[in-house]
């Protein structure tokens, strides 16, 4: 020890430690440089790059101390038998189908509201007439096909109330009951409606033909201009449906040598095996 960093006692001759003081040029020389680090910080923020380069410096160091924890952490799995390797294996696999299911399901929810969003953006007149239903089932009568539909308790429906989806009619109300309705569609060979064309303006009435089968314009002139691909709506006449609806197109003229009529075809818009949601149009006159 250096004589200069501590001094005898002249009485129990023991040393007496003390620390000198720093000189003052060293102090001004911390001064310095500290006031400089602070000036550097503030107008060129140099703390922020030391810190970025203290972090690529640092992480290697970080990696290699993390090495040990590492090691301990993994010696449990490595340990676990196959058994438990399997059944862990098989929790994982129910896990992933049940987000697969959770997923498929928030698929099919989203289906439906931008089904619902289309199809209230297609009603018209008076919203307050029209009401939602939920298709429950189909008969598989290819030639008197049913539609049975969910309605709401106390709901303000009526017999001959029409059915809408977004592209235009599909049918009406025949049989009523607190918790469901039952559909005539457009396609039941009873089914008659009458219609108007869009270019010729020619009013008559359009029969169904069954599933999978276009309708037919009734007892037509052989005199009358109907056009291909002409539009067919609803004309409101009777009251029946509201006026203006899409009914379906012309598809086929016929002139039949042994008829007096024209024989033509209209293909419905929609068909009602691919629609869960409907609109029911309740008449404002009723």
């Amino acid at each position: 020890m250096r004589r200069r960093e501590h001094k005898v006692s002249y009485l129990s001759s023991e040393a007496i430690f003390a620390i000198p003081a720093m000189k003052p040029s060293r102090v001004i020389l911390s001064l310095l440089v500290c006031v400089s680090l602070i000036l550097s910080d503030i107008f060129y923020e140099s703390s922020f790059k030391i810190r970025g380069y203290a972090q690529d410096l640092f992480m290697p160091i970080g990696a290699i101390v993390n090495i040990p924890a590492d090691i301990i952490i993994s010696i449990p799995d490595s340990l676990k038998t196959r058994s438990q390797l399997k059944l862990s294996l098989e929790r994982a696999e129910e896990e992933n189908k049940k987000l697969k299911v959770i997923n498929q399901f928030l698929h099919k929810v989203s289906k439906e509201n931008e089904e619902l969003n289309t199809l209230w953006s297609s009603a018209r007149l008076n919203l307050d007439n029209y009401s939602f239903v939920r298709k429950r089932s189909i008969s598989s009568s290819e030639y008197q096909p049913l539609l049975i539909v969910d309605v709401a308790f106390n709901s303000n429906l009526g017999i001959n109330d029409a059915l809408l989806s977004s592209s235009g009619l599909i049918g009406k109300i025949v049989s009523l009951g607190l918790f469901s309705a039952e559909i005539m569609l457009l396609h039941d060979v009873r089914s008659s409606i009458p219609v108007v064309t869009e270019i010729s303006k020619l009013h008559a009435n359009v029969r169904g033909s069954g599933i999978g089968r276009p309708g037919s314009i009734e007892y037509i002139k052989k005199t009358a201009s109907y056009e291909l691909g002409e539009k067919v709506y609803t004309s409101g006449i009777a009251g029946l449906f509201p006026e203006g609806i899409l009914v379906g197109e012309i598809t086929s003229i016929e002139d039949l040598a042994d008829s007096e009529f024209l024989n033509v075809e209209v293909s419905f818009v929609q068909s009602p095996f691919n629609q869960d949601f409907y609109l029911v149009y309740t008449d404002e006159k009723r």
